[in-house]
Formats: C-alpha cells, sequence, structure tokens
C-alpha cells in the first residue's frame, strides 16, 4: 500500500517540477503583447489568451481582444527572438510591426 502511493506522490511533485521549467518566458511574452495591445486600442482594452506556439524564430500568442469601444477581434502577437513584438489581425494587417532597419536590403548595384 505505501509503495503505490509514494509512486503516485513522486509522480505529482515531478509533473509539477516539469511544468515549471516549461515557461519559456510565457509570462514575459504576454505581458509584453498585453502593453502592445493597450498602447495600439487603448488603455481600458482586455485580453484573453487563446494559445502559444513556438517557433524557431520566435513564439506566437493567439490573443482575444475586446476594446472598450468596438467590436472584440482575434490578434496574433509574434515575438521574436530579440524581444521585438509585431501585432496582426486574422485577415494579417499589421497594427504594430517592427521597424525595418535595412540590414537585409538586396541590391542590384554594387
Amino acid at each position: 500500500m505505501k509503495k503505490p502511493m509514494i509512486v503516485l506522490v513522486a509522480a505529482v511533485l515531478g509533473t509539477g517540477a516539469l511544468n515549471a521549467f516549461a515557461d519559456r518566458g510565457d509570462r514575459e511574452n504576454l505581458a509584453a503583447c498585453t502593453g502592445s495591445v493597450e498602447q495600439a486600442l487603448g488603455e481600458d482594452t482586455r485580453t484573453r489568451l487563446y494559445g502559444i506556439q513556438h517557433r524557431r524564430n520566435g513564439d506566437r500568442l493567439r490573443l482575444r481582444v475586446y476594446p472598450g469601444e468596438g467590436e472584440s477581434q482575434t490578434l496574433s502577437c509574434w515575438v521574436d527572438d530579440s524581444g521585438a513584438i509585431t501585432l496582426q489581425t486574422s485577415d494579417g494587417v499589421a497594427l504594430r510591426s517592427v521597424p525595418y532597419d535595412g540590414a537585409e536590403q538586396v541590391t542590384l548595384s554594387e
């Protein structure tokens, strides 16, 4: 009777420890995205997280946004590895994007 109880307690504690290590900065990304949404749509905007996708070049957070005035909408908040944030509507319209620095500019003349 003691052995199954010990195994059960160890499994529960192990699962809790794994969840703590699996964060990957999601809380910081959510706080940054929420701040960007408030800058773009106003301080009285509420957000709700629907999902997070981790990619090689950054993370995508799907947010449902409820502005103080107007209809709710679904936004994608892309946070790249450097911490830059891009907000896009479900139609692909950028509400806020990373400024272009010209670093990857291609020219035909030398």
